[in-house]
């Protein structure tokens, strides 16, 4: 039994090394039929142009040029930022008393002075009546000393005394009632009424805060930038806002921090909100950004998808006229920044050249092209 099955197992080998040598051999046969088809074909070209000088077998590329891109180069950077305002107040009550008046409500615009809230005032209002009707006692007992020191009349004694007590009297007046007008609350500016914290009834106190009020024209967008870029921005400086239809808006920078944020290592640009975005700006707001980083007026840039690059640095194609044939030429260049798929040249372009565009991954130094489109 053990000598058939070895018998077996000799036979499947030796089939299968059969098989195999068989493969390997038809190989070389193909490979050999190449070879000679390719002297074959190299043999009658040489013959052919022998008898016609002008023929030449070529391959053409279709490809499509561009003119290279003069215009200024500008590098973005896209930002958030806050709307905020330069006149954001926090109003909060001078004394403690209780609110015995509301005057107005959130959103409501007021104007510089307004009565915001009213604080009871009973006590003062009782106490500066006393003191008006004894000031109006006093005033007359003054005037009258006064008239008859004037006729040498009175005595110089009783003058002074009525013009000190009426004196003393209309200062403690005064006094009383600048501190009866702490009990009014009033906008400190013409603005918008942002929050209301208050209500008739709950207790007013120098430590709670009572209203918010904003100025709505003193509205700015407030963009903290890394500190990289300290040195790329001044107040002037164009910066585009995006609105929240995905629209720019054109506007520019008003002011910029002198001091970095030790925590998140950024400063302050404030820009300005243009009118026709003011109405439809909430503080608070989260608005994105672009701010010019870079530029460079005198700028040559392509495509950035057309760039190459191998172990000897960035490339692009060009298209030359070689005898009357449009050639592909690689061209080494040196490259800047990137942004929005375009790409700054630094140097290897003069600007007059025709680059390939589409096409440009089919075709190598030296290759014939045609071409289709020219934009």
């Amino acid at each position: 039994m053990k000598k058939i099955l070895i018998v077996v197992v000799i036979s499947i080998l030796s089939c299968e090394n059969n098989d195999l040598d068989n493969k390997k051999k038809k190989l070389d046969n193909l490979k050999n039929s190449l070879v000679e088809t390719y002297a074959q074909i190299d043999a009658l070209e040489k013959e052919i142009i022998e008898l016609d000088s002008n023929f030449i077998q070529k391959n053409y590329e279709l490809v499509s040029i561009i003119k290279l891109d003069n215009s200024p180069f500008i590098h973005e950077i896209e930002l958030r930022g806050n709307v905020e305002s330069k006149k954001n107040v926090v109003v909060v009550p001078e004394v403690v008393g209780k609110y015995n008046s509301v005057i107005v409500s959130e959103g409501q615009f007021v104007e510089k002075g307004a009565l915001l809230a009213k604080i009871d005032s009973d006590i003062f209002d009782n106490n500066l009546s006393e003191i008006k009707t004894n000031l109006d006692l006093l005033k007359t007992i003054f005037e009258r000393q006064s008239n008859l020191w004037e006729n040498n009349i009175g005595s110089e004694i009783d003058y002074l005394r009525a013009k000190s007590n009426f004196e003393s009297l209309r200062s403690r007046y005064n006094a009383t009632k600048v501190q009866k007008s702490k009990f009014e609350i009033t906008a400190p500016f013409s603005g918008i009424i942002d929050e209301v914290n208050v209500k008739v009834g709950e207790m007013a106190s120098p430590s709670i805060p009572s209203f918010r009020i904003l100025n709505e024209s003193e509205y700015y967008l407030s963009v903290d930038v890394s500190e990289t870029y300290l040195n790329s921005f001044r107040i002037g400086d164009s910066v585009k806002i995006i609105n929240n239809d995905s629209e720019f808006i054109s506007s520019k920078i008003i002011s910029i921090s002198k001091v970095v944020n030790p925590i998140n290592r950024t400063f302050n640009l404030g820009i300005e909100i243009p009118k026709p975005l003011l109405e439809l700006t909430k503080p608070n707001q989260i608005l994105n950004t672009l701010l010019i980083d870079y530029q460079n007026n005198n700028s040559i840039s392509v495509s950035s998808d057309i760039i190459f690059n191998d172990e000897r640095g960035s490339y692009v194609f060009v298209v030359n006229d070689f005898d009357g044939e449009m050639i592909a030429r690689k061209v080494p260049i040196l490259t800047g920044k990137s942004f929005r798929y375009k790409t700054e040249i630094l140097s290897g372009l003069k600007g007059e050249e025709l680059i390939i565009d589409k096409g440009s991954t089919e075709v190598m130094d030296g290759s014939y092209v045609k071409i289709k489109n020219y934009n």
